[in-house]
């Protein structure tokens, strides 16, 4: 049980790591500023941490009953719930913003980026553990 436990906070903090880091170096892109990108990545890899815990490691648990690596169908169920994540992140902070929302390219981005890290982090775990034989 430790093992497995230990198998979701690695894909939980991998996954973290990575969305932190992508949002940074998108506001490098966007800013050019190197304390707004390192900003961003630190306040994104929390982000990340809180909703992929709240959100995605139980989804994982349950799709875990039935293990497939880089199943499509994770990644749409994946998808889903990262639209869900991120429109109550958006509309929770800012309530009159739910137009607006569902029109900006970042909340579709954010969506999709966050479901397909979180995707790709739990199939090369899974990968690993189900070849480790655990």
């Amino acid at each position: 049980m430790k093992k497995i436990a230990s198998y979701y906070l690695m894909t939980l903090g991998l996954s973290s790591l990575t969305f932190g880091l992508l949002l940074g170096f998108y506001s490098f892109v966007m800013y050019g500023d190197m304390i707004i990108a390192l900003f961003t990545a630190a306040i994104a890899l929390l982000y990340g941490f809180v909703v992929y815990g709240l959100f995605a490691v139980p989804l994982q648990m349950k799709l875990q009953k039935k293990a497939r690596t880089f199943n499509v169908m994770y990644l749409l169920i994946y998808s889903v719930v990262a639209f869900i994540a991120a429109f109550l992140f958006f509309v929770i902070n800012e309530p009159a913003s739910i137009a607006w929302t569902l029109q900006s390219y970042f909340y579709y981005m954010l969506s999709i980026a966050a479901a397909v890290i979180y995707w790709l982090w739990d199939s090369l775990i899974l990968y690993k553990r189900t070849a480790s034989g655990v």
